[in-house]
């Protein structure tokens, strides 16, 4: 009886051979997994920075609501990134907290006073950037056209308010009536952050995750989403 057990338990062991078998298949499952993980984060990453871009949108409504329909100012037009008037300075009153400033996928967000930038054709025209101040005429590389008035919009559901600049340090506007083509786009915004796409604010308030396939495809300066003229 005692021989019967033994031979029973002999049998019920793994062999080396097994054993590493199981191992291998192991280490492929946790191989596979591990990058599933990875992108389930990013994308729960992603879905907390919408959220925060759905928070500074419906401030930018209620600010422009509270002020005869003008946009808040970025540091093109306020001086200075610490100015009260600067944009998410001047949004803290309309719900904007320091955590909605930041990407939570900014590696360099530790290093900025913002992930996000506004767009700068909502932006007053500026005296000494786009404008000579003693003679009233054009700097070469300034705006000659703006919408500095949510009225002024013509399609604000598909017009892009918002974006994260690829950049280490703050900025919080960019020249986007300099963008002439995709790689200008690429070039200074974090287009592939988000698992290949980027987060937007639109002029009306609803953010969007846009794959950069997509919107590449599409771009060009007669259908560019950050002009109010040409975005549809």
């Amino acid at each position: 009886m005692a021989t019967s057990v033994s031979l029973s338990r002999v049998r019920a062991a793994f062999t080396m051979p097994e054993l590493l078998i199981v191992i291998a298949i192991i280490a492929l499952l946790v191989s596979l997994l591990v990058p599933v993980l990875a992108d389930v984060r990013k994308s729960a990453m992603g879905v907390e920075c919408l959220s925060h871009l759905r928070n500074i949108g419906q401030a930018v409504t209620m600010y422009c609501s509270d002020h005869h329909g003008e946009f808040p100012l970025s540091s093109h037009t306020a001086g200075s990134l610490v100015d009260s008037a600067a944009w998410l300075n001047s949004l803290e009153k309309y719900g904007v907290t320091d955590q909605d400033r930041f990407c939570p996928l900014d590696l360099n967000a530790d290093q900025k006073l913002t992930s996000y930038a506004t767009n700068e054709h909502f932006e007053p025209l500026a005296a000494g950037i786009d404008y000579n101040p003693f003679t009233g005429q054009p700097i070469p590389g300034g705006r000659t056209i703006v919408y500095d008035n949510s009225s002024m919009i013509p399609r604000p559901y598909a017009t892009i308010y918002a974006y994260e600049p690829d950049s280490p340090g703050t900025v919080d506007h960019l020249s986007t009536h300099e963008f002439a083509t995709s790689d200008d786009v690429a070039d200074a915004i974090a287009v592939r952050r988000h698992l290949d796409a980027a987060n937007y604010l639109f002029v009306d308030g609803h953010v969007r995750s846009w794959l950069w396939s997509d919107f590449s495809a599409r771009f060009s300066p007669q259908t560019s989403p950050f002009d109010p003229r040409t975005a549809h």
